[in-house]
């Protein structure tokens, strides 16, 4: 409460008027913009099928009014690095439900990690999570792998990306699925490793070679794989978009939770 009287008259004011802008910009944008353009049957985004196009003009603009209450309350005194992670974790989770195949949301995440870590309010059972969660997801993908490797074929045809006409990019063997299984143990255990704190030098940056290969592999090509695909209709688009991408992020933050605690 000191902090709030602190605040003096100015602070108040600015606050209101932001909150208030923020209310009219997605009330009134919503009621007199978004709506009527996204039920005029003539508009079209080229490239881009309407479904989510409207997602992102809606959620650019929702989000907009978002960081304006983030900015309000700064100014009311809360410590600006816990407003924007505020900010930053709700836009994650609202692009992440809307719009899952969009590179914002892992953007909008780490950012609101960061901005935690960086104000000494980052709970250390966040860490902890991704970190069980990349090595969950790295051992269900290996076993998954380890199974098409010994001829087992549910959903390997979906886990392959396909061209334009819908065909496959390339024919995995059981030695590429083996080697693919093998990796990902491999980075399963380094990620622990890392994590104890106690990891030689080697592991560290063989981790941090994988996280950034991750990183690589969820912002895509610009062709076939990861947010930046250019089609996202194939059966493999929609499943990459829908689990492929984002188990691929949570493998990437696995990694970096991994060297937040082998640093404390």
């Amino acid at each position: 409460m000191s902090v709030l009287q602190n605040v003096g008259i100015g602070g108040w004011v600015a606050a209101a008027c932001l909150v208030l802008l923020a209310l009219a910009h997605s009330i009134l944008g919503e009621a007199a913009l978004l709506r009527p353009l996204f039920a005029d049957p003539r508009w079209s985004c080229e490239g881009i099928p309407r479904g989510p196009a409207e997602a992102v003009f809606r959620g650019a603009w929702h989000l907009t009014s978002l960081f304006w209450v983030g900015l309000a309350a700064a100014l009311l005194g809360a410590p600006v690095s816990l407003a924007t992670a505020g900010a930053c974790l709700v836009a994650a989770a609202v692009v992440l439900v809307k719009l899952r195949g969009h590179l914002s949301w892992p953007l909008f995440l780490l950012g609101g990690l960061a901005s935690l870590e960086a104000g000494g309010w980052l709970p250390e059972v966040v860490p902890q999570t991704l970190l069980g969660a990349g090595g969950v997801v790295a051992t269900v993908a290996a076993a998954a792998h380890l199974y098409w490797a010994l001829g087992g074929r549910a959903g390997f045809t979906r886990a392959i990306p396909t061209s334009g006409d819908g065909k496959p990019l390339f024919a995995p063997g059981w030695l590429a699925c083996t080697l693919v299984a093998l990796a990902l143990g491999v980075f399963a255990a380094l990620m622990l490793d890392v994590a104890d704190g106690a990891s030689a030098w080697w592991a560290r940056a063989a981790l941090a070679v994988a996280a950034a290969v991750l990183a690589l592999r969820a912002v895509g090509d610009g062709r076939y794989v990861g947010f930046s695909k250019a089609s996202h209709a194939s059966a493999f688009a929609r499943a990459d978009d829908a689990v492929f991408t984002p188990l691929v992020v949570v493998l990437a933050f696995g990694a970096l939770a991994a060297f937040h605690l082998g640093a404390a």
